[in-house]
């Protein structure tokens, strides 16, 4: 590729970080990314991209190339995504060295998973595309900036507007911040990259009354170590021993005085797979299980969450080779270090069940600064240094794919956005925006 990226990236890096900072200063939560968004339309505009800010959805801007291309060919077109909410916790001001270069000034509110860098990397790469020939660019890009993806599910609003705009897009590409790997490294690999999730907030309700005659109430904690003992044995009797499958029991909430038998208990948790098949069979024995243990215990079950199972995010084994390709030709075959599949889960895994597409991770640690604390961690910190390594491989990604235009074989899910929903035992995302 002729275009020096590396140089670009570089020169674009002080304008990322900038972005970068704003971002984490001012973090909003999932589906709830207002003055985010509006903040990244005055940036386009600056750079004079032009873009729709979907309601509830978030933007989706799109530079065009001019590159003649044959008739019997029509131009390629690649999305680019990055994502804009922030996590519901607090930071610690202080990373494993000392204080941090910035800090979140909302309250509760913060970037700890590190999409204030995954948006400044991409509006990078996007003020890099945008001021090349335009006959440099043989085909379109479509820059997405997705709201709520951790769980909010705004991707769904996307996919509606792409769809019902009969948009095409052929390929797509996003990255993930790593505070496990050195900043200048990547891990790139084909097949399942993110796992799916089944998601759960169930309440048992019991009948309360005084501790000193549990013979006249109906304790719901009873009922909860019930369930507990019999999902231990899911993963053993029920699922292939092939196939990964992890869950947690996030949170419980039951009574609050030590003589009082409470009539309420609430558990929330989530299962991780990458298998769906999995993901359904723990769901179908965790629905079992609830309601034997339930009629047991003369309990009643309310299910306020019971969601999945999701899809897992999996790498297109031609896109990743084409990711790997434009790194080693930016940074060299060194750089790359072997991808290992995460069970996180992520909203990108839409993405890839309608385009060939691939995840990759880029590394964020830095030992001599400190910054080594995982992500959803309030010790979360990257490299800033790193962000030029995001900016080029973005670029680099969307211009080699619109350049060699590979013919990927692919199936896509067969369904739109709704039936995708269904498919999923997902409910429609709630609605935040005025007139939306």
């Amino acid at each position: 590729m002729s275009i020096d990226l590396v140089k670009l990236s570089e020169e674009t890096a002080p304008y990322a970080k900038e972005l970068r900072r704003h971002f984490h200063r001012h973090p909003e939560p999932t589906s709830k990314e207002f003055e985010t968004i509006r903040y990244i339309c005055a940036q386009l505009d600056t750079l004079g991209i032009p873009y729709v800010s979907i309601p509830d959805g978030g933007v989706l801007a799109e530079i065009r190339g001019s590159a003649e291309t044959p008739e019997d060919s029509p131009a390629p077109h690649v999305l680019l995504r990055a994502d804009c909410d922030a996590l519901s916790m607090d930071e610690n001001p202080e990373n494993g060295s000392g204080p941090r270069c910035c800090c979140s000034e909302t309250p509760g509110v913060a970037h700890m998973c590190g999409h204030d860098s995954h948006m400044a990397m991409l509006l990078g790469a996007a003020k890099i595309l945008a001021g090349l020939d335009p006959k440099l660019i043989k085909g379109t890009v479509y820059l997405l900036f997705e709201r709520g993806e951790e769980g909010g599910n705004c991707i769904y609003y996307v996919m509606k507007y792409i769809q019902t705009k009969k948009i095409s897009i052929d390929s797509c590409f996003a990255l993930h911040v790593d505070p496990e790997i050195p900043a200048g490294r990547y891990r790139i690999q084909d097949g399942p990259s993110h796992g799916g999730n089944v998601n759960f907030e169930i309440e048992l309700i019991g009948q309360g009354g005084h501790g000193s005659r549990p013979d006249l109430s109906n304790n719901p904690l009873d009922c909860f170590m019930a369930v507990m003992n019999q999902l231990k044995d899911v993963r053993l009797k029920y699922i292939s021993p092939k196939d990964l499958i992890t869950y947690n029991i996030g949170s419980v909430q039951c009574g609050h005085k030590r003589n009082i038998v409470p009539e309420r208990l609430e558990f929330k948790g989530t299962a991780r797979f990458f298998n769906p098949e999995a993901g359904r069979i723990f769901k179908e024995k965790l629905d079992a299980i609830i309601k034997t243990c339930a009629a047991l215990y003369d309990c009643r079950p309310v299910y306020h969450v019971f969601s999945g199972p999701s899809l897992s995010v999996v790498n297109n084994k031609e896109a990743a080779e084409l990711a790997a390709e434009a790194v080693s030709e930016l940074f060299g075959k060194e750089c790359i270090i072997p991808g290992q599949p995460e069970l996180g889960s992520e909203s990108f895994s839409t993405l890839t069940a309608y385009y060939p597409g691939v995840m990759i991770r880029v590394g964020v640690r830095n030992e001599e600064k400190g910054i080594t604390a995982a992500l959803h961690n309030p010790g979360f910190d990257l490299d800033e240094d790193a962000l030029k390594y995001g900016i080029a491989v973005h670029a680099a990604y969307a211009l080699k794919y619109l350049e060699k235009k590979p013919d990927i074989k692919f199936k896509p899910f067969s369904g739109d956005a709704d039936e995708l929903l269904r498919y999923t035992s997902r409910p429609v995302p709630p609605r935040y925006d005025q007139g939306a």
